[in-house]
């Protein structure tokens, strides 16, 4: 239930942290891993920020239709897709629909339920094991079906929770750096020094960092 959210997929928001990102405007894709949602700023880039570093407008991302907006009822469970898309039909996976990730090969096989459009040809999708990783649309193979109503562990096979753990620890192997992994960011300039966390690889050859602030 959306209503429950801190900040609605679709709102335009300002980052008051860390210093570097201050003052840095963008849109609410969804909720992220940990007290955090991820923010598409206004260059295309998204990131993953704490909830105490975003300060909300109420204010929907500028590109939705009104009409549309206005037509869908407050209360609709189904608000949970991004208020920034007219109309969710044109997107390829619907917000809380089931996937499987074909790529990059660390991930290859595991599943998990789409959160909404990230930035460029990509969907944020939390794994089963409850992390959050930005996957191009390419690499995501879609069920049609709804992410159960019910706790996912209830509507999982037993076994289900140990295979994932051996298999996520023999394809972590093959990342440069593994999700928890503390790191240093080295660049741009505005972040250099800066240390983080690992959360898990992103699209291109890149990862997303959460920062200790």
């Amino acid at each position: 239930d959306d209503e429950e959210l801190a900040f609605q997929p679709g709102e335009r928001v300002t980052v008051v942290g860390p210093p570097a990102m201050a003052g840095k405007q963008g849109t609410i894709v969804g909720p992220a891993a940990g007290e955090s949602f991820s923010v598409r700023f206004d260059s295309g880039s998204t990131f993953n920020i704490l909830t105490s570093n975003i300060q909300g407008s109420g204010a929907a991302a500028p590109v939705a239709a009104p009409a549309a907006a206005a037509a869908a009822p407050a209360a609709a469970p189904a608000a949970f897709a991004s208020a920034a898309r007219a109309d969710d039909e044109e997107l390829e996976f619907q917000p809380g629909e089931r996937v499987t990730v074909l790529g990059p090969p660390a991930m290859a096989g595991k599943q998990g339920t789409i959160v909404g459009p990230a930035a460029g040809d990509s969907f944020s999708v939390r794994f089963d094991s409850g992390s959050v990783f930005n996957i191009l649309t390419s690499n995501i193979q879609g069920s049609g079906s709804a992410a159960p109503a019910a706790a996912p562990a209830a509507a999982a096979p037993a076994a289900a929770p140990a295979a994932f753990g051996s298999a996520a620890g023999a394809d972590d192997e093959e990342l440069e750096f593994q999700p928890g992994e503390r790191v240093t960011v080295l660049g741009p300039p505005a972040m250099a020094g800066k240390q983080g966390t690992v959360v898990g690889p992103a699209p291109g050859d890149a990862f997303s960092i959460r920062f200790d602030s």
